[in-house]
């Protein structure tokens, strides 16, 4: 990527916002902030060490800087790559077509994976993360310390998201924040992880119900207490397991007893033979629809399995927090201007790739379920 077009992928004010942000105080040897962005992506593609920074910037004209007065100027550039990553809205990679169901929907998957820092301390950082599953771009990220456990409460969204997401989020307090920002949500459910009650006020024990599911999709109505004791009607959606995935499932179970010295109840071992959803959607989406829905939420596994892959953001090579989580926001923002930059590319008409692909796989409800991104076909 030659310098215009990485100028085309900037937000509007962003050499403005390196002074504000106090990332260039004195015009040394890096007079302007594109030669100072060019050294920080330089620094973060790849296994690249301070010493390589060093180079790159006497090669490349910048001027000379030795490795520790970059890495102060790196951690002294915090706020505006945190700017510079809140800032980029990166254009849509993909046009997935949405069911006529979801239409009215933006479809977000949500998830958080753990960063550690290399050394003997070995910090521990949250990445929460959103993303558009039918564009397959970022919708929104945060950064925590170890103390920040995963809830949705890390996630601002508003009237017309649909969330999906896994058993970590499933508690009374994200479901009470999807449902005051008025926003939809699908999220796996603990067996136990709150009290779920019927119509009249008794207390339903979902291993019972759960016995009644065959192997077709079926659901229920329940109450759970929110804040105040206020109830609040839902969905549960299930559908039993096929054998080999029980099979799969208890021998997960096993493994994760042995690994980590615990006993799972036999009711608890029961309901793994199940997979089911709690969900804030109306009763005319059916069960089939709203199961086959979540099960896009992988989609986001693999977007941590790139950015640990491709971007080396599993491990981070710094000493101190304050590196620590500059170099995590950098990541990020090598990330979101890939992103941007795939999506501005244009691709000849006889391949667009913003069209629907002809090979996506769809159920009889028509919902997406799997896609194969597979261009050479």
């Amino acid at each position: 990527m030659d310098t215009n077009d990485l100028i085309k992928l900037l937000p509007s004010g962003y050499e403005q916002a390196c002074f504000d942000k106090k990332a260039i105080t004195r015009k040394r040897t890096i007079k302007n902030p594109l030669d100072l962005l060019r050294l920080i992506l330089f620094y973060l593609s790849g296994n690249k060490s301070l010493v390589d920074v060093s180079q790159f910037a006497l090669l490349s004209g910048i001027g000379k800087i030795s490795d520790v007065a970059f890495m102060k100027k790196f951690v002294q550039c915090r706020d505006w790559i945190k700017w510079l990553a809140e800032n980029i809205l990166p254009n849509p990679i993909m046009h997935y077509k949405k069911p006529d169901w979801l239409k009215a929907y933006q479809v977000l998957a949500v998830d958080a994976s753990d960063i550690v820092e290399k050394g003997a301390v070995k910090r521990l950082w949250h990445l929460h993360y959103a993303v558009d599953l039918f564009s397959l771009t970022c919708s929104q990220f945060r950064i925590t310390e170890q103390s920040t456990g995963e809830s949705l409460k890390n996630f601002s969204f508003n009237k017309g998201c649909l969330v999906i997401a896994d058993r970590a989020y499933g508690t009374i307090k994200s479901i009470e924040h999807c449902l005051n920002a008025e926003a939809d949500f699908i999220i796996r459910l603990k067996n136990k992880a709150f009290n779920l009650y019927d119509d009249s006020g008794q207390k339903i024990t979902l291993s019972n119900w759960l016995e009644s599911v065959g192997e077709r999709a079926a659901e229920c109505v329940v109450y759970i207490n929110g804040s105040g004791k206020k109830r609040i009607p839902l969905r549960i959606c299930a559908i039993k397991k096929t054998q080999e995935e029980i099979e799969e499932e208890a021998k997960r179970l096993e493994r994760l007893e042995s690994k980590k010295q615990k006993k799972y109840s036999e009711d608890t071992k029961f309901t793994h033979r199940y997979m089911f959803v709690i969900t804030s959607l109306p009763a005319e989406i059916s069960a089939e629809k709203i199961l086959a829905c979540y099960r896009l939420r992988w989609q986001i596994e693999l977007v941590f399995k790139r950015m640990k892959s491709l971007l080396q953001l599993g491990n981070i090579p710094t000493k101190t927090e304050e590196a620590g989580e500059v170099w995590i926001n950098g990541k990020i923002l090598l990330s979101l201007l890939t992103e941007k930059y795939l999506g501005d590319i244009d691709f000849s008409p006889s391949w667009n790739i913003r069209r629907e692909p002809e090979y996506m796989e769809r159920d009889q409800a028509g919902v997406i379920y799997n896609f194969h991104d597979d261009t050479s076909r």
